[in-house]
């Protein structure tokens, strides 16, 4: 209800917002419930589906788990007495937590498209770095402590953009009728890709050592440049802005009562009486 969401906003003009939920309710019943096989033959969600698929793909091919499983060996070799390493270990999982609290404070101010670009950006970086500190380090002692400085950016770059804003994205880039379907996509590409990096990260570092991290770095980069081409930015923008955008990459067309958003007036006291002046006037 308006009061409801009056209180949950914090101020008293909801009327878009509300016209925005009435539309998106018209259209969902209009289309129905979208299957996860129609999501895939739907021309109309090609595009968003795809870039789903690679920022799901990118969060977890970008070696976040590779990171953590490698840190214990980096603050060793920088010097950690091996007692406490375990807390230090601790300690970068709670700068991974604290920097996710802070992404949802500033997504909304700053918008998701920077914040993935922001976020895949530092784990590119810090990982390019990190492969030159970890062969590096034998010869130059200072280059331990370089290390633990990437791991920290890689940590809090991941935090900010690439772990939370793909999820964000599949609210606000589908529909309800969709939405479910592309969440099943999402979760899927997500844990299969989870499951990848634990199973062959541990061939990659014994026959590239230090140099694996450079593919993550890769990945990164493809993920960051196809963001920067491709993905829109929906902060403040209803999800008929969205589709908009959208449908010209797709190449289809939005029906007009869908591009629309202040033609659709669902106000019950409004129709009623229209219908009463139109047959009065007869």
């Amino acid at each position: 209800s308006q009061p409801a969401l009056q209180r949950l906003r914090g101020w008293d003009d909801v009327d878009d917002e509300i016209e925005e939920m009435r539309q998106e309710d018209r259209s969902e019943k209009e289309e129905g419930q979208i299957s996860v096989f129609s999501l895939f033959t739907s021309r109309g969600l090609r595009w968003q589906l795809i870039s789903i698929i690679v920022m799901m793909m990118g969060q977890q091919l970008s070696g976040i788990n590779a990171v953590f499983y490698y840190a214990d060996r980096i603050f060793l070799s920088a010097g950690v007495n091996e007692n406490s390493v375990q807390y230090v270990t601790v300690s970068i999982g709670a700068i991974n937590v604290v920097m996710t609290l802070v992404a949802v404070f500033i997504v909304e101010s700053l918008g998701r498209r920077i914040l993935l670009l922001a976020g895949f950006g530092m784990c590119c970086a810090s990982c390019a770095v990190l492969t030159l500190a970890l062969n590096l380090q034998v010869t130059l002692s200072w280059m331990s402590y370089i290390s633990i400085v990437c791991v920290i950016i890689y940590v809090t770059g991941h935090a900010i953009g690439a772990s939370p804003i793909p999820f964000v994205m599949i609210t606000e880039m589908f529909l309800q009728s969709s939405r479910p379907a592309a969440f099943m996509v999402g979760g899927s590409v997500h844990w299969l890709c989870n499951f990848t990096v634990g199973l062959v990260f541990l061939y990659m570092e014994a026959g590239l050592k230090a140099y694996s991290f450079l593919i993550f770095c890769a990945i990164c980069l493809a993920t960051m440049v196809y963001i920067f081409v491709i993905v829109p930015e929906t902060k403040n923008k209803t999800f008929v802005e969205i589709n908009r955008s959208m449908a010209k990459r797709n190449k289809v067309e939005l029906q007009p009562e869908k591009e629309e958003l202040k033609d659709f007036k669902a106000v019950p006291g409004e129709q009623a009486g229209k219908r009463e002046v139109s047959q009065s006037e007869l």
